[in-house]
């Protein structure tokens, strides 16, 4: 197998870059990360946008100190491929979980297409049972686990956009119903199969699911993990990965950048004026090298990462 290329950045540091990966089955999202960590010898790896072990598609994967910008980046929107199946459910909400009930029944198209239009228009949502939210401390799936009793609330959350793929139709003896959805974060696909399926007056889980997009990223730029174990891959270095604005500045501010100095509009010098209109997040440089990344917080520019 051919090695990793490693990517330097101006520090001579190794591996701190990202990657977008196409999760494949039968794995969880932190074993994607494992398998990396130990295939290329690196010692962090961070993920965002957890996906069942079930569950493909689009992970967006950072090594090294890149790993630090993950609660930065702008990932707020999700799109998913999901396959719904009527007529069983389980404990987790897909069909990786043990059978609470199985029972079926005819669906008519014309319920379902008003059941989608009633959950598009929904802003709140109903959390699964198996997942990481905390309450009082502990994890919804712990309680779960435990057979205890736990009050969950709903989320503010909701679908930006939704479309038919494959209308209702039939596998085995299932009715199910393949969709495209662009979600919120926070918004559970396996909790929007429960609900539709009991819009319908039926039973509903997850049968497939497939991320595709995390917010402006896609899948299409994403790498297979069986062509990042038998090919020689590159990091994505981080400036060329985050889109952000360019800032350059003379040496006395480049020295408060390193420093991590908190910065003002009468710090920055603006290349092009067409830059200023965004000021959100920018990467401060100094000639040609990049010196911190720094983000907008209530008028003033705050470093929140130094390279």
């Amino acid at each position: 197998m051919k090695p990793l290329k490693i990517v330097k950045n101006i520090s001579n540091e190794i591996f701190n870059g990202f990657l977008l990966v196409d999760k494949p089955k039968n794995m969880t999202s932190n074993d994607l990360c494992q398998i990396l960590k130990k295939r290329y010898n690196i010692k962090s790896c961070g993920h965002i946008g957890t996906l069942d072990p079930d569950a493909t598609g689009l992970m967006l994967l950072a090594f090294g100190r890149a790993t630090k910008l993950l609660p930065h980046l702008d990932t707020s929107d999700k799109t998913y491929i999901v396959t719904v199946r009527f007529g069983i459910i389980t404990d987790t909400l897909d069909l990786a979980g043990n059978i609470i009930k199985e029972e079926l029944k005819e669906i008519n198209k014309a319920d379902i297409y008003e059941a989608l239009d009633y959950l598009k228009q929904q802003k709140t949502q109903l959390p699964p049972l198996t997942s990481a939210i905390k309450v009082n401390g502990k994890k919804l799936l712990e309680y779960q686990r435990n057979n205890e009793e736990v009050q969950i609330k709903e989320r503010n959350c909701h679908i930006i956009d939704l479309k038919i793929l494959r209308d209702l139709y039939k596998e085995d003896k299932y009715y199910q119903i393949d969709l495209i959805l662009k979600v919120t974060k926070g918004y559970y696909i396996r909790s929007f199969a429960r609900d539709l399926g009991e819009q319908v007056n039926n039973l509903g889980v997850v049968k497939d699911l497939r991320r595709i997009s995390i917010g402006s990223y896609t899948i299409d730029n994403s790498y297979p993990l069986e062509t990042l174990l038998n090919e020689e891959i590159s990091l994505i270095e981080i400036t060329k990965f985050l889109k952000y604005a360019k800032i350059r500045v003379n040496e006395r501010v480049s020295n408060f950048a390193r420093n991590g100095v908190t910065l003002y509009d009468k710090n920055l010098f603006v290349e092009s004026a067409n830059i200023k209109q965004d000021l959100n997040r920018f990467i401060v440089y100094y000639n040609d090298e990049p010196i911190a990344i720094y983000e907008k917080r209530d008028g003033e520019y705050r470093s929140i990462f130094k390279f």
